[in-house]
Formats: C-alpha cells, sequence, structure tokens
C-alpha cells in the first residue's frame, strides 16, 4: 500500500519539478528550442514535394522563440533565395508538454532505474509526437502562401487545414499523449494494484 505522504511528497514535487522547469531564469527552455530545431531540420530541411525547410532560434518575439522558413529547393541556389519566414513558439508546440513528461516522471515514487528508461523512451516518444504536430504546421504553412505551388489543391488544403485546426493547433491533446505515455512507461500493473489498496483502506476509514 502507497502512503498518503508519499502521494503527497510525489505531487509536491511535481509541482516543485516543473515550476522550475518552466522558469525564463533557468533557460532550459532556450536549450530545447535549439534542440527542436536541430530534430526538426533534420527531419523537414528536404520537404516532401520539393519543399525546403529551415528552423533556427530567434529572440523571442512576442513569445515566438523559432523562425520557420520556407521555400523550394529549387530556389536555393545563387544569392536571391526567395521564400517565407513565420514566427513560431518552441514552447507551445513541445516544450511545456515535454516539461510536464519530465516533471511527471521525476516525480513519480518509483526507482532511479526505471525513471531514467522511462525518461529517455518518454522524450523520444514525446519528441516524435512534436514533431509530427510541426509536420503538419509546416504543410498548413505552405497552404497559406499560393506561389510555392504546393498542396494548393481545394481537396488538400481542407485536408491539412482540418488536422491544423484539430489537432496541431491545439494544446490539450499533447498533454493527454503524454500522461498515456506516463502510464504506459512508468506506472506498471503493480503500482496501480498499490494505490487502489490505498484509496480502499482510506475509504473505508
Amino acid at each position: 500500500m502507497i502512503s498518503t505522504k508519499k502521494i503527497l511528497l510525489s505531487v509536491a514535487a511535481f509541482i516543485v519539478l516543473y515550476t522550475l522547469l518552466l522558469l525564463p531564469q533557468l533557460k532550459v527552455n532556450r536549450l530545447y528550442a535549439t534542440y527542436f530545431c536541430s530534430v526538426g531540420n533534420f527531419l523537414f530541411e528536404d520537404f516532401s514535394r520539393g519543399g525546403f525547410v529551415n528552423l533556427k532560434t530567434q529572440t523571442e518575439k512576442g513569445g515566438n522563440d523559432i523562425a520557420l522558413f520556407l521555400s523550394r529547393a529549387d530556389w536555393m541556389e545563387g544569392t536571391k533565395i526567395k521564400g517565407v519566414t513565420a514566427n513560431k513558439a518552441s514552447d507551445r508546440i513541445g516544450y511545456l508538454i515535454t516539461a510536464f513528461f519530465v516533471a511527471l516522471t521525476l516525480a513519480t515514487p518509483v526507482s532511479w532505474k526505471r525513471k531514467s528508461v522511462a525518461l529517455v523512451l518518454g522524450v523520444v516518444i514525446v519528441t516524435g509526437f512534436v514533431m509530427l504536430k510541426m509536420y503538419i504546421i509546416i504543410l498548413n504553412a505552405y497552404t497559406l502562401v499560393d506561389w510555392f505551388g504546393l498542396y494548393q489543391k481545394p481537396s488538400e488544403k481542407e485536408t491539412i487545414q482540418f488536422w491544423y485546426e484539430h489537432f496541431a493547433a491545439s494544446a490539450t491533446y499533447g498533454y493527454s499523449f503524454v500522461v498515456v505515455v506516463w502510464l504506459a512507461l512508468v506506472v506498471r500493473k503493480k503500482d496501480w494494484k498499490l494505490l487502489n489498496a490505498s484509496f480502499r483502506t482510506k475509504a473505508a476509514a
């Protein structure tokens, strides 16, 4: 049985850890922005259908710390490079839910071995989820600039905008996904039994 004190300490640890990770003074979010751009450029620089994508960090502009540059691969030669730059926020797209997962995992009262394995696997999985969102964000950005000549068919634009509005632009799904990943990687069947036994004992008392 898990004691009430242990549960409360874990909740307190989560609150403290998540708060610390969000403090701008520690600049963890800036480290994440660099990581975000590196992974994004690796995955998306040579974009499908001849697109070209570049992500780089920038001094925050209204909370937007990422510059997303879009062009076509065949326009990247010479000195007159043609394209469009959009400002994006890496914290809204990925950092907040990644920090949430890290804090949740570290605060869970399990062995450090389990925490370490869960952190590594979890961050990889959450990053994959974040990059899926970023892929849709990039697709949507291309639909907004008709002179690129990419993803301009009405049916394509409608599908992309649907997924952008109902998935990529929403922050809610990210937290739900992180909780599912945390449950899958950290909490085992035995832990659920102990937790349920604790609640039953408290209810009976």
